[in-house]
This record gives C-alpha cells, structure tokens and sequence, in this order.
C-alpha cells in the first residue's frame, strides 16, 4: 500500500484517487478552493463512485481536502492532475508541504517539469525530491454523473513515457510507482520524450481549429475522432509528425511516429480509439486550443528554432490559434524563453536535461 496524493478533482483526479483506493492505496485528494464544486460532493459522500472497465465501486478516500498540506504530509507520491496551465502554481504551493524523498508526478507533463523546477529554483526549494512527468493520462474517463463519480472507459498504456528531471532519477521515479502504474510505462531517454510526444499537443489543436466552423456551428454535437480527422486533416497531423521527428533527429534522439506513440500510450490504433471517443471540443476556447497551442506546441517550436529544424506546420497551427482568440499564445506560452532556459545551448540543455545541472 502507498500513500498516495492527488492533485486536482477533474476528470483525471478523481479516476486516479478513485481507482488507486479500490487497488487498495491510501489516498488523499485535493483541490483549490475555488473549484470547491468539484470536491465537495466527494467530501459529502466521503469517496468516489467509480464506473466502467477498472476497479469498480465506491472509492473511500483516506482525505477529500482545500488544505494542501493536509493532502502532502506523509504521501509517498504526489500525483499531479490538473491542466498544465497551473503547473507553476502546483509547484510555488506545493513546495513548503514537500518532504525529503517524496516522488512528485505530472500526469501529463507536456514540459511541465521544466515549469516546477524553474518555479522551486526561485524559491530556493531544494529538498530531495523525485520529479517527473508522464506523455498522457492514465486512463480516459469522463465524470457522467457530474462531481464525486467517475467513468474509466480505458486505461492508458503499456508504454506510456515517462521521464524524470534530472533523466538520472528516472529509475528511481519508476520504483517509486510500484503497484500503481510501473507496469504501464516505458522509461524514456529525458523529460523531453513524454513532454513532446503528448499526442494531443498534435491532435487536439489540428482537429479543433480546421474544423471550427463545424465546431461553432454544431453547438455541442461534434465528435472530433469520429467525424473531425477526416484524410486532409489527418496530412497536417502527419506533417506536423514528420516536423516532431526532424527536431528529435537533430537533438540526437530515435525518433518515434504518432501512430507509434499513440499504440504505446492506448494499446490501440486511431480508429479504434475514435470509436469510443467522447464529444468535444465545442469552441475555439476549449482546451484542446487554449491548453495545447501555449504548452506542448510552443514548447516543440522554441525548442526547434534552437536547433535551427523549421516548423511551418506548428507555426501555422499557433498563428491561427492566437488569431482567433486575439491572444498572443506563443509569446506568453511554455517556451525556453519564458522557462529561463533561452540562453543555453542546445548542448548545454540537453546536459541539463539529463543531470539537473545548468552550467
């Protein structure tokens, strides 16, 4: 048995706290106050009604709490479930609670690692700490019956990345993870690997923003996977892929395909995938645009622009992202710029991708 935080009381959260407490862990879940909708029916009832193809029942949480410190003190793990957005957030209020020891993962990351470092590096937060982050979710859940249940419909895996910062601890983060989810991920060569390879940093924006007069014009009834990828969009999926693959050739890394990833991480193709796929998004604000254009592709173009690898594709996907939603997102998005990693070289970055060191 471990002793298991969760951050965050969305979709992710509560499939997590709920299917590990039924695997028979210990687990606390948090959520910042002002989402209080979603964690205080889990306070009333006291756990997590817990549907679909795992661990089913009702989940009796250790601890549904708005104290952070309550939810941190004694975990063994920490598991992070809230959109990236709030990662430096996570980082700055988690970094009083932390113990010498803990393990703390972004489930997922999509750079995210980079973010909390940078924010505990500020606050001079130095404890031994693991850190890490996943290339997606542990399953794919929807919660049906609103606040204080959840629906698992798949479990993620079995290669799901995943890597550590400094990439030397990711042994240690996946010893850290076991009888939870060691067995559903492939250690990857550094955080870089999860942080890019996030499927939905391609999927979500292509098939969100080449279909947005579907999407605004339906109000509501649009199944991207279903009816969304159609063979064009699938071409800028796939260029944007071949655009991925050129900047891990020249960071010196073996590339992998999207259809590749997308089987480690789902065990299943596209098609099939799409054929249980829940509906969404539903507008251009969706977080299929606002979350992955900023976070994952931002990251992906500053760092090819480092490397000198030409991105069209991507660079195409953001212009029309921020034009929409008249906001720069790339210059205020995950980029080493903003990171305070703009000034190293693509050397000197990989090194301190793979020791935690920067020179």
């Amino acid at each position: 048995m471990k002793n298991i935080c969760v951050i965050g009381a969305g979709n992710g959260g509560s499939a997590i706290a709920g299917d590990m407490t039924l695997a028979g862990h210990s687990c606390r879940l948090f959520e910042f106050p002002e989402y209080k909708t979603n964690l205080e029916p889990i306070i009333a009832k006291g756990g997590i009604k817990v549907t679909g193809i795992a661990r089913t029942g009702f989940a009796k949480l250790a601890l549904a709490t708005f104290e952070l410190e309550q939810a941190v003190r004694g975990a063994d793990v920490i598991m992070v479930a809230t959109q990236a957005l709030a990662h430096e957030r996570v980082a700055r209020e988690l970094a009083p609670h932390l113990a010498a020891g803990q393990a703390v993962i972004l489930w997922p990351g999509s750079g995210g690692t980079l973010a909390v470092r940078k924010a505990w590096d500020e606050l001079g937060m130095d404890k031994p700490v693991l850190l890490a982050e996943g290339v997606t979710f542990p399953y794919c859940c929807r919660r049906l019956e609103g606040p204080g249940t959840v629906n698992i419909h798949r479990i993620d895996g079995p290669r799901m990345l995943i890597g550590a910062l400094p990439a030397s601890d990711t042994a240690a983060v996946v010893r850290a993870l076991e009888g939870t989810y060691d067995k559903m991920v492939k250690p990857a060569v550094s955080i870089l690997e999860p942080a890019l390879y996030n499927v939905n940093i391609i999927v979500h924006p292509v098939g969100a923003l080449l279909n947005m007069g579907r999407i605004e014009h339906s109000k509501g009834e649009f199944w991207m996977y279903k009816e969304g990828l159609s063979p064009s969009v699938k071409k800028v999926i796939h260029a944007m892929d071949g655009e991925r693959s050129a900047l891990f050739r020249a960071l010196g890394y073996k590339p992998y395909t999207y259809d590749e990833v997308f089987q480690d991480c789902f065990n299943m193709s596209v098609e099939q995938f799409a054929a249980t796929s829940s509906k969404g998004p539903f507008s251009m604000q969706d977080r299929y645009v606002t979350e992955d254009i900023p976070i994952g592709a931002s990251l992906s173009v500053s760092l090819a622009r480092k490397a000198g690898v030409p991105t069209p594709t991507y660079d195409c996907m953001i212009h029309l992202a921020s034009t929409v939603n008249e906001t720069d997102f790339y210059r205020a998005g995950r980029t080493l710029e903003n990171l305070g990693l703009g000034h190293l070289s693509v050397s000197q970055f990989d090194a301190y991708l793979r020791t935690g060191r920067k020179p």
